[in-house]
């Protein structure tokens, strides 16, 4: 069943590329320069790709950045 969050965009985030977590980023945030520093860093992992973003990030520590910058 898809999940459907209007206003969010659906992130994989993992680090080292073990199991990877869903997260839904809100599009309000996706453009702080943190959240650029992921993306950029995993560009250079795993080059550009259509579909999910990729972040590599512990998931914990990304949940607490996600909160401390919504």
């Amino acid at each position: 069943m898809k999940q459907s969050n209007k206003g969010h965009v659906p992130v994989l985030v993992s680090k080292g590329g073990e199991d990877m977590e869903r997260i839904w980023v809100s599009i309000k945030v996706i453009h702080h320069p943190k959240i650029v520093e992921f993306l950029e860093q995993s560009a250079k992992e795993y080059g550009y790709q259509q579909g999910v973003l990729r972040i590599i990030c512990d998931v914990d520590d990304f949940k607490d950045i996600l909160a401390n910058i919504s």
